[in-house]
């Protein structure tokens, strides 16, 4: 993380739901370090949302670590409710949490299906909805969804259908908050070295993925940190309702 970050989000509150790990973990410190009060949820590991948790403290901000299960609306409203409560205020939201999978559409179940669209649309939509109704004007919400949604996907078509579902609920959402002046987007990463890559796949897919990269190399989520980190920031006000891609060309 760089020690140079300007601090231009002191005062602003921020919630990134799914930071405890991996991608989300990137996106909570990088907000911390430029000063927001940094809210970070946690679906069952609570020793990595307190290692988390440490890091950003020292980042000198106020920063909480809350269970809450991002494809329970009950959760999602309890959670925004609280913190405006504690806090008195919501500027920026960033959802990370999913879940993949990697089979023919013809050999995926009804479970698989009820599992990706919770995991994935369900979760987005709770906290879209959400921010919609607790954020200040002029906020900001970012939300990951996959380059996958964009190219030809073969064994991941569920799952890229449950992303492609959430793309369509940022543009909606972005026309709908746009007189607020809150900005609304997707980030779409390509593969991600860390461990909710690697748990879903293959050392010989990892080996594929990396050797097609013209970098020849996964991404990192410090590559994917400052990409949200842009949005958020005033001086993307005027971007809304996007899915940016950030991929390394490797798509």
């Amino acid at each position: 993380m760089p020690s140079t970050l300007v601090r231009d989000l002191e005062g602003k509150v921020a919630i990134v739901v799914g930071g405890s790990r991996n991608q989300g973990a990137a996106f909570a410190e990088h907000i911390a370090a430029r000063g927001a009060t940094t809210v970070i949820t946690y679906a069952n590991n609570e020793r990595a949302a307190k290692q988390t948790l440490s890091v950003l403290e020292e980042h000198g901000v106020t920063a909480e670590a809350i269970r809450s299960e991002a494809s329970s609306s009950a959760d999602v409203d309890a959670l925004f409710e609280g913190v405006v409560a504690r806090h008195g205020r919501l500027d920026i939201v960033v959802h990370t949490p999913g879940a993949v999978l990697k089979k023919p559409l013809g050999d995926c179940t009804d479970e698989d299906f009820d599992n990706l669209v919770n995991l994935n649309t369900r979760s987005a939509f709770n906290t879209l909805r959400a921010t919609i109704r607790h954020i200040n004007d002029q906020g900001r919400y970012v939300v990951l969804s996959t380059t996958l949604t964009s190219i030809m996907t073969g064994a991941y078509g569920l799952y890229s259908g449950s992303k492609a579902a959430v793309e369509r609920m940022v543009l909606a959402a972005a026309k709908e908050l746009g007189a607020r002046g809150v900005t609304v987007n997707a980030v779409a990463p390509g593969p991600i070295d860390d461990s909710f890559y690697r748990e879903a796949e293959t050392p010989a897919s990892i080996e594929a993925a990396t050797h097609h990269s013209p970098r020849n190399r996964l991404g990192y989520p410090d590559d994917i940190a400052p990409v949200v980190g842009w949005l958020i920031s005033s001086d993307a006000g005027w971007v809304s309702g996007q899915t940016v891609r950030a991929n390394g060309a490797m798509f």
